[in-house]
């Protein structure tokens, strides 16, 4: 994928025509606007753009509920076809892999319902964070050990962090 070219907050303010043509001779029709002193850049496209990565969002979700909603396509081939597409599928045991897909199959749609990817990127990280587990041998096995005793009192957090 191209790189996003960036703009400033300050560029587009004092200079829009010409970042409206910087916008315009781009190759992903985007501009990253950066805004000094926040997290959040913003990102600027056109609206056609827009429509165009919303029409094929829609396609491939239309194109996942179908193959996940046929039980033969799902059980022979989605399970062979997901580590492509989350590599660190391989670390997790067989009834893991399945139990991802059917909740990856069920938050996507009530994803959908709410109009937010946000559970759906939560569900993913969450997994992905429990494929690391099982990807290190030590560390699976302290997790696996049961606690033998009291570790203490525990400080309360630091307010500045």
């Amino acid at each position: 994928m191209a790189e996003m070219q960036e703009v400033t907050f300050t560029d587009l303010l004092q200079r829009p025509t010409e970042t409206v043509e910087k916008l315009k001779s781009s190759r992903r029709r985007a501009l990253r606007v950066h805004r000094r002193g926040t997290e959040d850049d913003l990102v600027l496209t056109t609206a056609s753009r827009s429509a165009q990565d919303d029409q094929l969002v829609e396609v491939a979700t239309r194109l996942l509920r179908a193959i996940m909603s046929d039980p033969v396509v799902r059980s022979s081939h989605l399970l062979d076809l997901l580590p492509q597409v989350f590599p660190w599928l391989r670390f997790l045991p067989a009834g893991d892999r399945i139990e991802f897909v059917r909740e990856l199959i069920a938050v996507w749609d009530a994803s959908h319902d709410v109009d937010s990817p946000a559970p759906v990127l939560q569900l993913i990280t969450e997994w992905r964070n429990t494929a690391q587990v099982y990807a290190d041998p030590e560390l699976l096995k302290v997790l696996r050990s049961e606690v033998i005793e009291d570790a203490g009192p525990v400080s309360a957090p630091d307010a500045t962090s």
